[in-house]
């Protein structure tokens, strides 16, 4: 009789134990952990066990992940309200870079607002984010094309550069953020924050559409 004939028995005669309830004590199984033989009991029982720490662990991530998401959303609330609040237009990239360091704790934050037609130092920034379909990041980035930048980002081991754009049209800004920490912006976190982060930065920081003729 093979192993697959044992299984195919017990599985068309689920009553065996039933009927032969003393196997449990008198069958004795290896214990994979310890070596030694324990009965069928203290075999499922360890099985178990093991289950539900499989199930605790699993259940602490997802714990962990949601406080980590609240953290988040209650920070992008705190910066919006930092931008909701600036009555001056012409104030509002440098509160949002100034509030990107405080809500969320990021050493190095430049926004760069250049419109429709980009000035020479801006040149490059304009065409580096028009080649960005969407937010990157990761510790060879290279933020070259941003002229201008303080010196110290000589010192930023991981960055990120988030497009700013209304609509389809081609970027009118770009947000970099930076840190001296190599896995602060680990190109493995995602962008799925860094990418609100630039749909409400483009919602707020938009340049105003010139006043028509009357």
């Amino acid at each position: 009789m093979s192993d697959d004939d044992v299984v195919r028995y017990l599985n068309d005669n689920p009553d065996f134990f039933v009927r032969h309830p003393e196997l449990f004590t008198e069958l004795l199984l290896p214990d994979p952990h310890e070596g030694k033989a324990v009965s069928l009991v203290e075999r499922q029982a360890a099985l178990l066990r093991e289950r539900v720490k499989t199930l605790e662990s699993r259940l602490s991530e997802l714990l962990r992940i949601g406080r980590d998401n609240d953290v988040l959303a209650r920070h992008l609330v705190e910066w919006s309200k930092a931008l909701l609040v600036q009555p001056h237009r012409d104030r509002m990239a440098a509160v949002a870079a100034d509030a990107l360091k405080q809500v969320f704790g990021v050493p190095l934050a430049e926004v760069r607002i250049w419109g429709a037609a980009p000035a020479s130092h801006d040149a490059a920034a304009a065409r580096w984010a028009a080649s960005l379909p969407a937010p990157v990041c990761g510790t060879g980035l290279d933020l070259g094309a941003l002229q201008g930048l303080a010196d110290s980002w000589s010192n930023a081991r991981s960055a990120a550069a988030i497009p700013l754009r209304a609509g389809d049209a081609a970027p009118f800004g770009l947000i970099a953020l930076g840190s001296s920490d190599p896995a602060r912006f680990d190109a493995n976190l995602g962008t799925a924050v860094l990418a609100r982060i630039g749909e409400l930065a483009s919602a707020a920081l938009v340049p105003a559409e010139p006043a028509s003729a009357p």
